[in-house]
């Protein structure tokens, strides 16, 4: 294999995960753990710059849930609903022209447009940050293992409801054979 051909297999993607104001705020309906919000973001927005100074591409995620999943709306306290302003990115992290996928379940896979954009630009690496790290980035991480990605987790990059959880998390997705990595 040519040198033109192992660079173009080897292009890496910053995914930015549920980066939203139902998660982030503190008057949002499923927050992450306060403490947490602050580091992730500073840590996201370092990814951000480093991932567009090394020319990777920049993917955001967003959870745009269904209102007719009534049952899983309950238990997500109606967060992050569809065309909702719980559901809008933060501001925190302008989007600047990055490519945004919604999705309707935990795993950003579920939008099956995210793969086919992925492997049209010879994606293989996959450096992953966002919100929630028990949930929607343990699906999206664990997922992308199956479809045959390299994952590296950032991890000052990702926050849950609690440290605890967060911790966990990062361990089982490191038990998994995702590399997890300092901002």
């Amino acid at each position: 294999m040519n040198a033109s051909k192992i660079a173009a297999a080897e292009r890496r993607a910053l995914l930015l995960i549920d980066f939203q104001r139902d998660f982030l705020e503190s008057s949002g309906k499923l927050p992450v753990a306060r403490g947490q919000v602050s580091p992730a973001l500073s840590a996201a927005a370092k990814a951000i710059a480093e991932a567009r100074k090394a020319g990777d591409m920049i993917v955001a995620i967003g959870s745009e849930f269904r209102r007719g999943d009534i049952l899983m709306n309950v238990l997500r306290r109606s967060a992050s609903i569809a065309g909702s302003p719980g559901a809008q990115w933060t501001e925190s992290l302008p989007l600047d022209g990055a490519k945004y996928f919604p999705k309707w379940a935990s795993s950003a896979f579920v939008n099956p447009e995210l793969d086919v954009y992925l492997r049209a630009h010879r994606v293989g690496m996959l450096a992953v940050t966002g919100l929630f790290a028990k949930a929607c980035v343990s699906a999206t991480a664990s997922e992308a293992l199956l479809r045959g990605y390299r994952v590296q987790i950032i991890a000052e990059a990702v926050a849950c409801s609690s440290d605890a959880s967060r911790t966990d998390a990062l361990h089982r997705l490191q038990s998994k054979g995702v590399a997890l990595v300092r901002a």
